[in-house]
């Protein structure tokens, strides 16, 4: 159970396919804005159609007037567990993820999608027999379509939505964002991934949200002195303040790592 809904474990009753079914709270499905951020989830995923991001294959409304869409069911863990409970992943085990995580994203981007919200709490990983990891894009509740209005979802308190420790300067500023700004965030869920802690850290929201549109990142072999010193440049490219000083795709950026 989340802060908009609850996702159940479900099983198809005619032919016993496994599923998960995320229903939105009553309160919300009363919200035509957030029914619209809700669909629009649904519409970006099946956009993009990639093996990495979540396949969403329905959509309805419940009797009492709940929305819900249904989704395949994952058994794993989120990558933000996966690096609490294991601490930073070893260069080898992070980079595959990494990389598949990034190829999600730019299908995303040439869907003409931004996700806006990427951390590690949004990538959920699978394993397979042999304990490899492949990762699934998720939440896609915030993100932005190409061609539709220009408006973004809001929180009541007017701020737009993402998570401070993940957000592009751009965002904090509350200024139009594009796909570099995922671009960003994608460089600072790498640094985290690396080092096991998050460049941008504070005492309170505020903190954090000037240090991402002020504060330089701290080299990560300052943090990790065992990761090879090459990896540094790549990341801290992608953690630019000025959009246009980054990455101009996620592909350039995952080719320089």
């Amino acid at each position: 159970e989340g802060g908009f809904g609850t996702v159940y474990r479900v099983i198809h009753p005619l032919i016993g396919k496994n599923a998960a079914i995320k229903v939105l709270k009553r309160e919300f499905s009363a919200n035509p804005e957030m029914v619209s951020r809700f669909i629009a989830e649904a519409r970006a995923v099946n956009q993009i159609r990639h093996k990495n991001i979540i396949d969403i294959f329905a959509f309805g409304v419940l009797d009492d007037g709940r929305h819900y869409y249904v989704m395949e069911l994952l058994e794993g863990v989120t990558l933000e567990r996966h690096v609490k409970t294991c601490g930073r992943l070893p260069v080898l085990e992070a980079l595959p993820i990494i990389r598949q995580l990034s190829r999600a994203l730019a299908a995303a981007h040439s869907a003409g999608i931004t996700h806006r919200d990427l951390k590690p709490e949004n990538v959920f990983l699978t394993f397979d027999e042999d304990g490899v990891a492949t990762p699934k894009l998720l939440d896609f509740g915030i993100a932005k379509l190409k061609g539709h209005s220009a408006s973004v979802h809001k929180t009541r308190s007017g701020a737009p939505m993402g998570t401070p420790l993940y957000m592009s300067p751009e965002q904090v500023y509350g200024r139009e964002i594009d796909h570099r700004s995922d671009i960003y965030s994608l460089g600072i869920l790498i640094y985290e991934v690396l080092t096991g802690s998050p460049p941008f850290d504070g005492d309170s929201v505020m903190d954090v949200l000037t240090a991402q549109t002020t504060a330089k990142a701290p080299s990560m072999r300052a943090v990790a002195p065992e990761l090879p010193p090459e990896l540094d440049a790549p990341v801290h490219h992608m953690l630019e303040k000025a959009p246009e000083k980054r990455p101009q795709s996620v592909t350039a950026a995952l080719d320089k790592l």
